[in-house]
């Protein structure tokens, strides 16, 4: 922006410097040639001027106001729309922003980036495409732009534009082996392993140095079954590197971001063993037992470089992870706050904190850090508004829950974590027809998606429908995660809506011997108990279930009945 500005400038000085009338034309201004009063010229560089100032000392609405102004006085400026464009994407205005910007008529490459980032901030993905495609025309040089085609269309499901994109930016990446790189992963994404594989070759072909090509062609090895091959890759690499913390060091984020935790760590000790004491060096180390759920050591160490004066946001972030899945939410709520306190640009920690205050009956409060987090990190805003009804289901505000799930749907319809949602939302709120039709939508698009499976199922039961169907549902859920406690408990409840109280008794019993204590499942095995005439059982059953769930009315009411 501030070139930009700087040309702007400067062309005004040689107009003012000018005795009399003159033509102004600006290299990249929409305007014709025509008549330029100087008077006007001097008024739009005074507001231009303004705004600059206000801008530096980062008053943006001042300086939003000032360039207006700089704008009416010369309406043809691009030089001006470019720059308080810029102001209103800071301040958010994305609209705005791609309006004024789009109004310019010989626009460049960076006028169309520009519109597509808009959109692409908007979650208006199509357009900002086409926007980026437009700047390619122009410079097809621009891996960035190409990067961010590939991707949106990869992420709208068009896996052949996709793939068309990322074979692109293997001939325009500044460095052709991140080209390539990328060409891999997506070949990952979408299950061409045979693919990556040859992408992966090339790569390593390419650069002998960098381990990333390595790691991923163990990696595809390892996804195919070939368990040997990806091994014998990994364990050859590290006995390369075993005295070389710098290099053992690249090995260990490289596992890191694929969560092969197990080989992340056994690396990680080995370059504390070779530089100890090493603050970042621990703090990796940290990390790593994190996400293998070692969370006394990992707390150990943390609370070892706090205490040492080494703590930084991510480090606190950790700390009160470990303290939000023990449960000691008032704690884990001091570290997220003490996070944010030292970088406020990490949507995880935003959103963890909102569950944590929530966990504390602070719905409200959660309400209010989720609004705040959507204003520090607008780029994140459908983090922001999933999480934001994932906490209004949490305290059966279904409605608004239901209404974050729609708003997200309008902009990811091919998203099937949505649609479930939605799907489970609309079925507490009664809406059988509607849970019923984003279910079979659900199922439809992924067949081995056990949750929905079971959950469809469990609805047919639970209203006493379509009992043969709902039967197939849990089964096919079953066949997937075997011993899953609530499958089964679902799969004992259809077998009693049935008839079958023998079978539904047998499969109620795997259930509670692997799904931690829930009190549907006792309240279910009271049923089943009543149905076979065995009262004392299933007043045990309810009685326990009671134990769990001290307030439910209809549990108390059948333990009275009896």
């Amino acid at each position: 922006m501030r070139s930009l500005k700087y040309a702007f400038l400067l062309s005004i000085i040689l107009l003012q410097a000018c005795g009399g009338p003159a033509k102004r034309v600006s290299p990249s201004s929409t305007a014709t040639k025509e008549s330029v009063d100087p008077v006007a010229s001097a008024k739009a560089y005074e507001h231009f001027v303004q705004g600059d100032l206000y801008e530096q000392a980062g008053d943006f609405d001042s300086a939003g106001d000032e360039y207006r102004k700089a704008l009416i006085f010369d309406p043809n400026s691009a030089e001006i729309r470019r720059v308080l464009s810029e102001i209103y994407f800071d301040q958010k205005k994305f609209d705005q922003a791609a309006i004024l910007r789009s109004e310019i008529s010989e626009k460049n490459s960076d006028d169309y980036n520009f519109i597509g980032d808009c959109l692409r901030y908007n979650k208006e993905l199509e357009s900002a495409a086409k926007f980026y495609m437009r700047s390619l025309d122009i410079d097809s040089t621009q891996y960035l732009t190409r990067a961010y085609v590939a991707r949106i269309m990869q992420f709208l499901g068009k896996e052949k534009e996709a793939e068309k994109q990322y074979r692109a930016l293997v001939n325009f990446a500044p460095n052709r082996l991140e080209g390539l790189l990328d060409l891999a992963g997506f070949y990952i994404k979408i299950n061409k392993l045979d693919k990556a594989l040859e992408v992966y070759s090339e790569a390593a072909a390419l650069d002998t140095v960098d381990v990333r090509p390595i790691v991923g062609l163990a990696s595809v090895h390892l996804a195919r079954g070939d368990t040997a091959q990806g091994d014998s890759i990994y364990y050859a690499l590290a006995e390369k590197n075993w005295e070389d913390p710098e290099m053992l060091g690249s090995l260990i984020i490289v596992f890191y971001n694929s969560h092969d935790f197990d080989r992340a760590e056994k690396l990680a000790r080995r370059a504390m063993e070779l530089v100890p004491e090493d603050p970042a060096i621990e703090k990796r180390y940290a990390m790593i037992l994190f996400g293998n759920r070692k969370f006394p050591q990992a707390e150990s160490l943390m609370v070892n470089l706090d205490q040492k004066g080494i703590a930084d946001a991510n480090l606190y972030y950790y700390l009160a992870r470990i303290k939000q899945e023990r449960k000691e939410y008032s704690a884990a709520e001091e570290y997220f706050r003490k996070s944010l306190s030292l970088a406020d640009t990490i949507t995880d920690t935003w959103i963890n904190l909102a569950l944590v205050v929530d966990s504390q009956e602070r719905y409200q409060e959660s309400l209010e850090i989720m609004a705040d987090a959507m204003k520090a990190m607008p780029q994140d805003s459908d983090a922001v508004i999933f999480y934001t009804a994932i906490i209004h289901a949490r305290n059966e505000h279904y409605d608004l829950a239901r209404e974050g799930y729609q708003r997200l749907l309008k902009f990811n319809p091919n998203d099937i974590g949505l649609h479930f949602s939605l799907a489970s939302t609309d079925e507490r709120l009664g809406n059988s027809d509607e849970a019923e039709k984003e279910f079979k939508w659900v199922v439809q698009k992924d067949p081995q998606n056990a949750m929905a499976l079971n959950y469809l199922g469990y609805m047919y039961a639970e209203k006493g429908l379509k009992l043969k169907e709902a039967k197939e549902l849990i089964e096919r859920a079953l066949a997937i995660e075997p011993e899953n406690g609530a499958y089964l408990d679902s799969y004992a409840w259809v077998l009693y809506k049935m008839g079958k109280y023998d079978e539904a008794l047998a499969q109620m019993k795997k259930a509670i011997k692997t799904e931690v204590e829930d009190p549907v499942i006792y309240d279910h095995q009271g049923d089943i108990y009543s149905a076979l005439k065995q009262d004392d059982l299933a007043r045990e059953s309810w009685e326990k279930a009671l134990e769990l769930k001290p307030d439910d009315q209809t549990i108390r009411a059948k333990i009275n009945s009896r």
